[in-house]
């Protein structure tokens, strides 16, 4: 093999060596451009346990996990209100344990949903599509 040849085969492989990290910057702003926007995002409250008031010895609660459907471009003033969001849901819980209105058989998933949006809304409506209950337990 000629040196001539050599140092031709070296050059082609460093060039192909170094195109990955050449293109790196370039890959996100192609894959931002690639990707549609989206409309809306979820925010996720977490799970929030509320204790019922029983009449009898045995304890009992509920759980309930909520995630918020936000406009994606009010996302991040979501993210930033999450304590004062979970707040309100914490009380508006515990209002309708004191009401017993998170009873078994008692308990609407459309009322909960609807009661959580409007205290939800109370704190940031701008931006608000939806209130997702994504789990509830009853114990």
């Amino acid at each position: 093999m000629s040196p001539k040849f050599r140092r031709s085969v070296m050059g082609a492989l460093a060039a192909v060596a170094l195109l990955p990290s050449l293109a790196a910057p370039l890959a996100p702003a192609m894959a931002a451009e690639a990707a549609p926007k989206k409309e809306f995002e979820f925010v996720t409250l977490g799970d929030f346990t509320v204790n019922l008031p029983g009449t009898n010895r045995r304890m009992s609660y509920v759980v309930v996990s909520v995630t918020l459907e936000t406009k994606a471009e009010q996302t991040q003033q979501f993210r930033d209100l999450s304590p004062r969001l979970k707040q309100a849901v914490l009380r508006r819980l515990m209002a309708m344990s004191e009401r017993q209105e998170l009873r078994p058989g008692r308990l609407d998933p459309a009322l909960l949903r609807d009661s959580l949006y409007d205290s939800l809304a109370q704190v940031q409506e701008d931006g608000l599509k939806d209130v997702v209950i994504t789990r509830l337990i009853l114990s």
